[in-house]
Formats: structure tokens, sequence, C-alpha cells
């Protein structure tokens, strides 16, 4: 029995969001059959009952614009095809706009019993300026009824850093939010990726970053917001209650194998990574022909592996074990880095806790450079 994670990618959104990198396209219904199609015929072709699988998330993307048909044409042939933990944790990201009382019924049905918003701000003219569809009364709406429809595992995605934000008018989404019954919180710093139109507008200087003094007031006001509602970090960007820390995510971070299906989707299984094609005409058409969709493929070498399990590590509050990673991999990070994990306890952006290094406060925030150490 192989105990995995299960990644489903829906490519599809209303309107793409102005700093978003991830592979999506706009909303066409004339590729939705035929995509739900490719999507099963590729679940048949590389699922069995020899998986035992631990969770399953639903990302993109817009899933929450999926028809509920083809939703549960997709939840069914996972269910049939294998075996399902008993404390399975079933997670669908939605978008303000997309969502009803009658969908989240249907949600909850189908054994999904983790929900994801995509809220990002409550502030109108901040949610233009990134591009988003709905309103800050649709983010609230949805929330309130995701919570009135019984969902009691509940996260929302937050991102500061806005050129137009405000230390006021962060607290005001943050503690907006906190005010509902949630139990786990993603918050982003802005990142202006190349490629997309934000990141176009700042070259043209069409807009600002944030001034680094307030980025560092926010988060230190964060901090101290999340720790009086008992919210505790325990990844670089997650903060959870005790007890809900996503365990999806926690699949990547800790280096366990997982499955991705859909167009863009990454697979982690025996030390190999590899990614389907990102073009969903291209992902339909491999599949018509029950052609494998994956276009990319890499072997991790014992020393890449140790150096990977190192960086995601790090980015857990608990850090990396180095003991671990040697029986793991076979290869000795504390000696192969030794000046390197040195050089950053004198910087103050690690710290060493018995067998493990971690990240200081100041490490979580230039947690790139610590990366680059290892790399």
């Amino acid at each position: 029995m192989i105990r995995i994670a299960l990644y489903i990618h829906v490519p599809f959104c209303i309107k793409k969001c102005l700093y978003c990198d991830f592979y999506s396209i706009r909303f066409d219904v004339s590729l939705l059959n035929q995509y739900t199609l490719a999507l099963i015929k590729e679940l048949e072709l590389r699922l069995n009952r020899d998986y035992l699988v631990k969770s399953i998330y639903l990302g993109g993307g817009t899933p929450s614009i999926l028809p509920l048909e083809n939703l549960e044409r997709i939840v069914d042939t996972i269910y049939m095809l294998t075996r399902l933990e008993e404390n399975l944790e079933f997670t669908i990201e939605i978008n303000p706009g997309t969502i009803n009382k009658e969908k989240l019924k249907i949600y909850k049905d189908l054994g999904i019993n983790r929900i994801s918003i995509g809220i990002q701000s409550l502030i109108d003219d901040e949610l233009q300026l990134l591009g988003r569809i709905h309103s800050s009364k649709e983010a609230l709406e949805a929330l309130d009824i995701s919570i009135e429809s019984g969902f009691d595992n509940i996260n929302v995605d937050l991102i500061y850093g806005i050129p137009t934000q405000t230390l006021k008018s962060w607290k005001y989404t943050l503690e907006s939010v906190l005010k509902r019954n949630l139990t786990h919180i993603s918050i982003y710093s802005l990142m202006y990726e190349p490629g997309t139109p934000l990141y176009k507008s700042f070259i043209r200087r069409e807009m600002d970053q944030m001034p680094e003094d307030l980025e560092l007031e926010i988060f230190d006001v964060t901090q101290e917001v999340l720790d009086r509602h008992r919210f505790f970090w325990y990844e670089i960007s997650n903060y959870a209650k005790d007890g809900y820390e996503c365990r999806h995510n926690l699949t990547y971070w800790k280096g366990e194998e997982y499955l991705g299906f859909g167009p863009s989707a990454y697979s982690f299984m025996r030390n190999t990574r590899w990614s389907n094609t990102p073009n969903v005409k291209a992902y339909i058409e491999l599949l018509n022909r029950s052609k494998n969709p994956k276009i990319w493929e890499e072997k991790l070498s014992p020393f890449e592996k140790a150096k990977e399990l190192v960086i995601l590590g790090l980015r857990l509050k608990e850090g990396v074990s180095l003991s671990e990673v040697h029986i793991k991999t076979g290869i000795n990070i504390e000696e192969i880095f030794a000046e390197n994990i040195k050089k950053l306890i004198s910087q103050g952006l690690m710290c060493r806790k018995g067998d493990k290094i971690a990240l200081t406060t100041k490490g979580r925030l230039l947690g790139n450079l610590v990366f680059g150490e290892f790399l």
C-alpha cells in the first residue's frame, strides 16, 4: 500500500488575476467537458487500489467554477479507483462570487471537508488593483455561507504588500476575517512575478512596491494579532488553530510523495519529479490518444534530495532534522554545509535546536536568502 496525497488542477478562471503566474485560462465552456473526460482518463491510467489516499486538494485556477456534475464525475472516479484514509483531508479552493449554498451542500455530500477561500483583501480598491473578480462584500458572504453550510475547517488566503495598502487597511482585513470561525490562514507577500500584468506595470513604473519599513510593520502586527486569536505559525506563510495544519501541504514541505493530475500538475514519487503539459488543449489531445501528458521529468540524486529536504524543512516552524536527512539520503548536510550553517546562525537567520536547524523570525522574512545558501 502506497500512502499518497492527490492534487487535481482545474485550469479555468473567470478572469486571471493580475499577479497570478499559475497556469490558468479564461473559462471556456467548449473545453470544459473535454477537460473533464481527459482528467478522468488520466486518473484511470495512473491510479489503482494500491494507493492509500491521505489528502485530496482541488486547486487552480478556480475549482469552484466547475459545474457540479463535472465535479461529481471526477470525485467518483477517484473514490472508485483508490483507497481512502479514514481521516481523509479533502480541500477545494473557492473564489468569492463562484459559490452558493447549493454548491456547498453538494461539496459536503461529496466528502469535501476543507474549504480554502481566496479573499486576499477586504478593501475594494486593493481588490481592483489585484484584478480580483469579487468585492469585499462578496468575500465576506462567501466566508459566512461556508460556515453556515457546516464547514468547520476553513482557510482564508490574504495578501499583504499591495502598493496602496496601509497598516490600517491591513488590520481591518485581518481582524474582519478573524471575527469568523476560521481554523487556518495563509498570508502571502505580494510577488511581482515576471510575465504577469502586475510585473509589467511595475517595470513601466506605473506602481511602486510597498516601502520595506511598512512591510516589516505589517509583519510584526500580523504576528501579534494572530497570537491573540490563538493562531500559531507552523510554515513560512501559514498559521493554524491547534490541530488544523493543512495536512496536504505538509506533504510537500516534508518531501513526501504525491501525485498531480491535470494540465501543469506536478508529481513526486520514488525520488522522481515530473510535470504535465501546461496547455489544456495539448493535455486533452494527448489523453484522447491514451498518451501520458507528462512532458518533463527529473530524478533527484541523493545530494539534490538532501538539499531539497533542508530547503523544504526550513519552511516549517519545527525546522529540519539533519540526522533524518542523513538517514533518508546518506548525505551529511551538517558536514557539507558546516560553514553555511555557521554563517546563517551568526547572522541571526537560523537557530540550532539540538539535532534540528530552523529559521528565526528574521530568517522567515529573508527566507530566500537562507535557501540560497543551500542552492
